[in-house]
């Protein structure tokens, strides 16, 4: 599995992830950043004085896919409460 893919899971499941319902967008790339680094670091070795812009690189490209995802959703958080209620459907709202 490419980095890229992990990274694109780990950002679907916290994006997916209604525990906090209040979450911003800065927390969720910062959350996902750290959380895909965790595992990368476990397998890979990042450069000290590279590894900046390894962070700025990820936090860039989290926040592209988080723009494609909730393209025509105001919030994060309107984003999830509509992903929510479709899940439910129309009978359960």
């Amino acid at each position: 599995m490419s980095t890229t893919d992990q990274l694109y899971q780990i950002f679907m499941q916290h994006l997916n992830d209604h525990s906090n319902e209040n979450e911003s967008e800065k927390e969720l790339i910062q959350k996902t950043a750290m959380s895909f680094l965790e595992k990368a670091l476990a397998s890979k070795w990042i450069p000290h004085f590279a590894f900046q812009d390894v962070v700025d690189d990820l936090h860039h490209e989290i926040l592209e896919m988080y723009r494609k995802k909730t393209y025509g959703y105001a919030t994060l958080k309107d984003y999830r409460l509509r992903k929510r209620a479709r899940k439910k459907g129309p009978q359960e709202l």
